[in-house]
């Protein structure tokens, strides 16, 4: 049953295949690794993108990881599938399998054929020990003029790192546009090239989530000034989803959220997406992150509990959610002071137009 006012009702899911991966990045924000082997299959990825898509069509799912061409025809068939409906279709992939241009041109071939519409290669100093960047340049000039909507390399840095935009746009002999200006705000997409597709770079700042907590340093970090790059309401917080490797759905894709008591909103074996993004739509930490941000709870917490500092100064959106979210002492104050928590987040619903039985839940 449709509920248009519902603030979690998704338009883009994202499809976390496996916990598994050629590679074990030190940044990983989803902590994949070869070792690991949870992974959806086609049936249970079908399932849930026909019921989010029932519930609201969906305008894009994208596939992601881990690798998730490691799932073979199971991701296959998932493409196939979100295609017929008409859903736009993304993978996002390190290119492990551009090892030659003749690999590369095989794997680009059969992702089209199944009908994949974008495709987003990752490229940054982390993949390096794992994946040469040979294999991103292969990856690259094989799906040029192979009927994509957009293909992008997707690259985070720091201040220090060698696999910079420029070292890439270098490395494929063109300019590209840049999807971020220098102040991480996102800039309009480009017209198409003359295939028609959509060709970009998404240089995005590098940040400690996950994995890169224990291995990236403070000095690789690129601050924005005062944060005011992300003193805002999250955008992706359960209204962009994703499903996670053991088929739970989960508050986004930004880090691993399985297991968290916030950001886990549930099995998809035992309930329906309907009914779980209602169970978050009734939380008042999953609103406050929606509709207020992460760097507002952190001021609510300074605010309340002046003596529970955070581990560090955050860099990014993300970085200061995952602080919170994964900080048992600050969950205990945000609930210890939800009335407070939820008044603000009520105002806020409110001036969205949005319903709000939702958020007055303080437990």
């Amino acid at each position: 049953m449709s509920h248009p006012r519902l603030l979690f009702a998704a338009r883009q899911l994202t499809v976390l295949t496996t916990s598994q991966c050629t590679a074990k990045c030190a940044h990983c924000s989803m902590n994949s690794a070869p070792d690991r082997r949870d992974r959806l299959t086609f049936a249970e990825i079908r399932t849930a993108i026909d019921r989010l898509h029932t519930q609201r069509p969906l305008q894009v799912v994208i596939f992601a990881g881990g690798e998730p061409t490691i799932l073979g025809g199971h991701l296959l068939d998932s493409i196939a599938h979100a295609a017929d409906l008409g859903i736009l279709t993304r993978v996002v992939t390190n290119a492990s399998w551009g090892r030659s241009a003749a690999s590369a041109a095989r794997k680009v071939r059969v992702l089209r054929e199944a009908g994949l519409a974008e495709l987003n290669v990752s490229a940054d100093d982390f993949h390096l020990p794992y994946i040469p960047f040979a294999n991103v340049v292969n990856a690259w000039k094989a799906a040029k003029n192979a009927g994509f909507s957009a293909v992008s390399i997707a690259n985070c840095y720091g201040p220090n790192s060698l696999i910079t935009p420029e070292f890439i746009m270098t490395g494929l002999e063109e300019r590209l546009h840049l999807r971020y200006d220098d102040a991480g705000r996102q800039q309009p997409l480009p017209g198409p090239a003359a295939d028609g597709t959509v060709y970009t770079l998404s240089n995005a700042y590098l940040q400690r989530i996950g994995r890169a907590n224990d291995h990236v340093s403070p000095d690789d970090l690129i601050y924005l000034e005062r944060g005011e790059g992300f003193d805002q309401p999250c955008p992706w917080a359960g209204r962009s989803p994703a499903l996670s490797p053991k088929n739970h759905l989960v508050a986004c894709c930004g880090m691993e959220a399985e297991d968290n008591e916030i950001l886990d909103f549930g099995s998809l074996a035992s309930a329906t997406p309907y009914e779980l993004l209602t169970r978050a739509d009734d939380d008042v930490i999953v609103n406050a992150i929606a509709t207020l941000g992460p760097k507002f709870l952190r001021r609510f917490l300074n605010r309340v509990a002046p003596d529970l500092a955070p581990d560090r100064v955050c860099s990014t959106m993300c970085e200061e959610c995952e602080q919170i979210v994964r900080s048992p002492e600050s969950l205990r104050v945000l609930r210890t002071h939800g009335e407070a928590l939820a008044d603000a987040v009520l105002q806020r619903r409110e001036g969205l137009g949005l319903e709000s039985s939702s958020a007055s839940h303080t437990g």
